[in-house]
């Protein structure tokens, strides 16, 4: 399970650093920054299961108050329709939704397209009910309270470097340093560099607990 963390409880540091600046300003920076860096490393990702439905190729996601999801990492389904055995998972591959074919028979899917906001359609058609697996990328939404713990562990320092960055670069305040901005974002940088490298070696699979979400038939 996703453990979230109070975005106040984080603002100690930046706080020292921004003087003055007004707890919901020292919020929203962080926020952005931490929005800004899941987009850029895709590192924070939730696992949703769910089935399909015979005859229906576009499902929802679901929705969830503190995340937003930004792309669907992999996708996996069952061989075989629930309740025949034996079973057997086999991975999805992606693929341009233009290059299918309508007229294809229904059939267990074999490729899936993300579909903005929060969807995925799959191809073929389902012509059964089949377990599935969606792991996606997801990053808070704004102006949330609560962000999730993980990426902290490893990337706190990145993060609150990436807010001071944000701060420091609003004109005519009392915390306004352009010169201090620049050490700032060096160091968020390195974070995002580091959270990529992470990524795409795959050190961090596994490592993501899902919340069970809705798996919701599209409309």
């Amino acid at each position: 399970m996703t453990v979230f963390v109070n975005v106040f409880d984080q603002l100690a540091s930046v706080a020292l650093v921004a003087r003055k600046a007004p707890s919901t300003v020292l919020r929203r920076a962080y926020v952005k920054a931490y929005r800004d860096w899941c987009a850029e490393t895709r590192w924070l990702r939730v696992n949703i299961p769910g089935q399909t439905v015979d005859g229906t190729q576009v499902y929802d996601l679901g929705t969830d108050p503190y995340l937003e999801i930004i792309s669907v990492r992999a996708m996996s389904c069952g061989t075989q329709p629930v309740g025949v055995t034996p079973q057997r998972t086999i991975p999805l591959k992606v693929q341009d939704s233009t290059l299918w074919d309508p007229d294809a028979p229904h059939n267990c899917p074999t490729r899936y397209a993300y579909v903005p906001e929060g969807q995925v359609a799959l191809w073929p058609i389902p012509d059964d009910i089949y377990n599935v697996l969606v792991t996606v990328c997801v990053q808070p939404k704004e102006g949330v309270a609560q962000v999730p713990a993980e990426p902290l562990k490893k990337y706190s320092s990145g993060i609150e470097a990436g807010a001071l960055m944000h701060l420091l670069r609003i004109p005519g305040q009392p915390w306004s340093d352009a010169r201090m901005a620049e050490k700032y974002e060096a160091v968020w940088n390195s974070a995002v560099s580091n959270g990529k490298a992470e990524v795409q070696r795959a050190y961090n699979e596994g490592s993501m607990r899902a919340r069970p979400r809705p798996f919701v038939v599209g409309r």
